[in-house]
């Protein structure tokens, strides 16, 4: 229902109109007048009999005497207006006593209208039709509000189920793509014994670093699942020359770094956000701050920051794992290394980030112990 349909005219029902008086005379008088009119009637001798039959009948109109025993009109008034069943029923006052304070005390406790004795029926009619016609827009408005609401309510529940399953939807995306990202980075575990312990420290690192940059809780947690796809590049890498322990050529190191570009590739064709991110750190976390890095020589912040938060990372996981090659350096020797290199090899926010949480990277290196060992 529109409101331009609930504000409609009066409907063709017929309104019950209970009466009051203590005079039998008078009762007979407005009974008749309002059967007349096309109205019900129920009558009572007094208001206490009175509000017991409103409370049973919910009548549509209460037309009372002011002057009656047990209960007066202002007391019924009074009784009516209180019950929140019958507070909207409008009421007419009939009275004798035509001054101005009689008429205050009546609307002040809520009647709604007022008719002097000797009452005419031209103006009888008047003010009931008048009277029911204001109660039925309001009835149809309640009635209207209550059907809003109640289409309010179920749009509601549509929604949060809407949204509920959309939620469930979202998760079991990023639970496959997830999956890609267990899978791409076991594939490079195949090549590489050493590639299981450090892509879940370095992931771990870069997320830390990425927490002490101030970064938000979405950007820090796709750091923590693209980064591990960093060297997926090396799948499409010779053995001769990615399990090599020596040097190696300068011919080598050229096929080596093709794994920046060789895993940019492997990773692109989606515009989700965590594998644009896995992206653009495959590509990226050799380019070095200052121009000098590989494939493209950027430099500064032309640089993706995922990519420079990953490199600090890496390297740093790097220089405190052991290799064939080298021994593991301290903690406090990679630090050292790395700050001595911040402006050249690396971000320096970036590396401000690490050494301001450097007891969280130490302690992602004592948990994961175990993992080197097993590698």
């Amino acid at each position: 229902m529109t409101p331009e349909e609930a504000i409609q005219p009066v409907s063709d029902k017929q309104h019950l109109v209970v009466i009051i008086d203590d005079l039998p005379s008078n009762l007979l008088y407005f009974n008749e007048a309002l059967n007349g009119f096309g109205y019900r009637t129920i009558t009572a001798e007094n208001g206490k009999k009175g509000l017991e039959k409103i409370n049973a009948m919910l009548p549509d109109l209460i037309l009372t005497d002011v002057n009656m025993p047990e209960m007066d009109g202002y007391g019924l008034c009074e009784a009516v207006k209180a019950n929140p069943a019958t507070r909207d029923i409008p009421i007419v006052l009939v009275t004798a006593q035509d001054d101005r304070d009689s008429l205050i005390r009546g609307l002040k406790i809520g009647a709604d209208d007022f008719l002097i004795k000797p009452v005419k029926l031209s103006e009888l009619e008047a003010r009931a039709r008048n009277l029911l016609l204001v109660k039925d827009y309001r009835d149809h408005m309640k009635s209207y509000t209550a059907d809003l609401e109640t289409q309010v309510s179920l749009r509601t529940q549509e929604l949060k189920h809407a949204f509920q399953e959309l939620k469930t939807v979202n998760l079991q995306l990023k639970e496959s793509i997830l999956d890609t990202v267990r899978r791409l980075s076991t594939a490079a575990e195949y090549r590489d014994r050493q590639t299981a312990a450090h892509i879940w420290r370095m992931s771990h690192f870069a997320q830390v670093i990425a927490e002490g940059m101030g970064m938000p809780e979405e950007f820090m947690d796709n750091m923590l699942y693209a980064s591990p796809m960093h060297d997926v590049g090396k799948i499409g890498t010779p053995d001769h020359i990615l399990m090599k322990e020596g040097k190696l050529t300068p011919e080598e190191k050229e096929i080596m770094a093709e794994h920046t570009t060789n895993g940019e590739r492997i990773l692109s064709g989606s515009d989700h956000p965590l594998l644009v991110m896995a992206r653009e750190i495959a590509g990226s976390h050799h380019e070095w701050w200052d121009g000098n890095g590989y494939p493209r020589r950027l430099k500064g912040d032309d640089i993706p920051l995922d990519a420079r938060i990953a490199t600090v990372a890496d390297v740093y996981d790097a220089l405190t794992t052991e290799r064939v090659y080298k021994k593991a350096w301290t903690p406090e020797e990679a630090f050292a290394h790395i700050q001595s290199e911040s402006g050249t090899h690396f971000d320096p926010a970036c590396v401000e980030a690490l050494n301001k949480s450097r007891d969280m990277i130490l302690e992602i290196q004592h948990s994961q112990r175990h993992l080197e060992h097993v590698a």
